[in-house]
């Protein structure tokens, strides 16, 4: 049911998903007016998967944290309600480099290859492409091949764009959320998710 394919558990090398749940962390700042302690440290990456970036603050890591802000209007919405920033700026088509041909963008039939990697609310990896031997994922957009706020994210992406974004639970998996039959859930229900994206490359849909 729209699903991409689904990883149990964290990576071994968690270095760059940690790195972007920084980011994404200070993306929820940036919504309620805040700052957040940001350090790529192993000691920081621990804390915030645990859920105690209070204590990063505090230096008690052994070393002073720096402090990221995102400026509230950087931030973008889908139509239905995906927040997101930009951390990397894509770029046009070497073939269409204005865009004045309509090829910036992806639209719905579009063949979409992108890196992701997945949050729960708690900051665990859910799923990602970015483990070791992990690869792309490829679907045509419009075709419900995933779910609805990554389709409505990378509809407005540029090919080589990198953003970090969080997707309302009704965009994501709703009230099901991922579960097996005797009710372990690898989503839990209603749950808002957070989520790294970059977008590699698209394809028009042929003819």
């Amino acid at each position: 049911e729209n699903l991409p394919a689904l990883v149990a558990g964290d990576r071994t090398d968690q270095s760059g998903p940690m790195q972007r749940l920084v980011a994404l962390l200070a993306l929820c700042s940036a919504c309620a007016g805040l700052q957040v302690p940001v350090e790529t440290s192993r000691c920081t990456r621990q804390a915030f998967l645990a859920g105690t970036a209070a204590s990063v603050a505090l230096g008690q890591c052994g070393r002073s944290s720096a402090v990221q802000t995102i400026d509230p209007s950087s931030i973008k919405s889908t139509l239905g309600g995906v927040k997101y920033f930009v951390s990397k700026e894509g770029a046009c088509p070497a073939a269409d480099p204005t865009g004045l041909a309509g090829s910036c963008f992806p639209k719905e039939g579009s063949f979409c290859i992108i890196d992701y990697t997945g949050f729960l609310p708690n900051g665990k990896v859910f799923d990602t492409t970015e483990r070791k031997g992990g690869k792309p994922l490829a679907f045509r957009l419009g075709e419900k091949q995933v779910i609805v706020g990554l389709e409505q994210l990378v509809s407005q992406m540029k090919p080589g764009e990198e953003v970090e974004a969080l997707v309302p639970s009704e965009l994501a998996y709703g009230k099901k959320g991922v579960c097996t039959d005797d009710g372990e859930c690898l989503i839990p229900p209603d749950s808002n998710l957070k989520y790294f994206v970059r977008l590699l490359r698209t394809a028009p849909a042929a003819g």
